[in-house]
């Protein structure tokens, strides 16, 4: 969903009255260690269900590691406080489950449960009994026309923060 947020963050930016170009203007820190940890958790989903491997869920947590570490120094950006926020709550729900998302079974659907109750490793985890603080887990079912996904209240979070830098940065009110 933050592909979404993005566009629909440029399209009221541009209604707001700002201009597109005003973004390269942003002066975002750090961009290559947030590519970097999106890059290893697409990683992790992507070899998880072919080569099983002890270390996806030290990964993951590592990604967000590189997440925080570039986020704070990005912190003075409108939004990026909220980015940070949602960031930390997908992290401690994260953590205290072995390094995995954990999302509800009974919304989605059944080939995809079962898929991630057979494979180990990757970046999410079926919410069982023993789930910490499910409530931060990926329980809210989002069924756009292309793509259906779940998503967390830190997820939500971290969108409000990706249309207030967007608008904001569009806007010229941006500093870094």
């Amino acid at each position: 969903m933050f592909f979404e947020f993005i566009i629909i963050a440029i399209v009221l930016g541009k209604i707001l009255g700002g201009k597109f170009t005003n973004l390269g203007s942003l002066n975002v820190r750090y961009v290559y260690i947030i590519i970097l940890a999106y890059l290893i958790q697409v990683g992790i989903d992507f070899w998880a269900p072919r080569h099983e491997f002890w270390g996806y869920p030290y990964l993951h947590i590592f990604s967000y590691i590189l997440l925080f570490f570039a986020l704070v120094k990005n912190i003075k950006l409108p939004g990026i406080n909220y980015i940070l926020g949602g960031t930390v709550m997908n992290f401690v729900v994260i953590a205290l489950n072995g390094g995995q998302m954990p999302v509800r079974a009974d919304i989605i659907p059944e080939r995809v449960a079962t898929a991630l109750a057979s494979v180990r490793g990757g970046t999410h985890v079926l919410i069982t009994e023993g789930t910490r603080l499910g409530f931060l887990a990926d329980i809210f079912y989002v069924s756009l026309p292309y793509q259906k996904q779940l998503i967390s209240i830190g997820d939500i979070i971290i969108n409000v923060g990706i249309l207030v830098l967007i608008i904001r940065g569009m806007k010229g009110a941006c500093q870094g």
